[in-house]
């Protein structure tokens, strides 16, 4: 259960939602978890009820546009780089910017790409370093305008959700369960019209791959073999010598299919990092 919910309004007036769960530690990082385009903190609840991370201090929260959160009617306010000025403005007002035990990114496709341009712009010299789960490239990802239609429209309906959940996000039919399959649907529904047009209109695309040798942290990058973007993407920094592990029997929403793989991954990199 979170300890704290709460809220901050950025400089354009959107109302990010956040939670704090725990509190800091003195021997390892606060982890901060960015979720996916029609995900939410609830994403990572799979992983979180880890008995192994229970101890961590913890920072979730809904991205501009995703309901709770809100955001402005400008549809050109959901780019990358705002994005990774909201997460600047949440770790400044939690204070998890300046905690000594330093933070971890721990960002999944949109919000691993986020994660990315926070650690090459500024980020806080306490960042100790980057899981990138699924992760959306700094380069760009061009979607073509026939998949780009496909994936707007597939976010609005119930019926819609489910299908890409079973043919195109996860390994397969079945691989969630019920319940969490109705969490998808839910969260995914809740973006308002900027949030959910952005991704695959020019957020996704939005080109910055020179930045990624400004990335100076430690980073892990997880991808599903049956990820569908894993063709596409490929292994990510190894000029820079980013770590790249693939995730057996998994798609491209490895916090849900297997959080037990992504939590061993996790408390290898905080052993690492500390």
């Amino acid at each position: 259960m979170a300890k704290s919910r709460d809220t901050i309004t950025t400089d354009d007036g959107s109302i990010l939602h956040y939670e704090i769960h725990g509190t800091p530690s003195a021997s390892h990082p606060s982890l901060v978890f960015l979720h996916y385009y029609g995900g939410s903190p609830t994403t990572f609840a799979p992983l979180l009820s880890q008995p192994s991370l229970q101890p961590f201090h913890k920072l979730l929260y809904h991205a501009r546009g995703w309901s709770p959160s809100t955001g402005p009617a400008d549809p050109t306010a959901y780019g990358i780089s705002t994005m990774s000025a909201d997460l600047s403005a949440l770790l400044a007002h939690t204070n998890i910017a300046h905690n000594p035990s330093g933070f971890i990114l721990i960002g999944h496709s949109m919000g691993a790409k986020v994660a990315q341009h926070y650690a090459a712009t500024g980020a806080s010299p306490l960042l100790r370093g980057l899981l990138l789960v699924a992760p959306a490239p700094l380069r760009g990802l061009s979607l073509p305008p026939e998949a780009q239609a496909q994936q707007r429209a597939a976010y609005q309906s119930a019926e819609g959700v489910r299908f890409v959940l079973d043919n195109v996000l996860t390994a397969g039919p079945g691989t969630l369960g019920q319940d969490v399959v109705e969490q998808c649907v839910r969260d995914s529904m809740r973006g308002n019209e900027g949030a959910t047009a952005a991704w695959p209109e020019y957020a996704a695309g939005e080109e910055y791959g020179a930045l990624q040798e400004r990335v100076s942290v430690p980073v892990v990058v997880l991808r599903g073999d049956r990820d569908f973007e894993r063709e596409v993407v490929g292994e990510l920094g190894t000029e820079q010598g980013w770590v790249n592990r693939v995730v057996e029997d998994c798609g491209h929403l490895i916090p849900l299919e297997k959080p037990e793989r992504l939590g061993k991954e996790l408390l290898d990199f905080v052993e690492r990092v500390s």
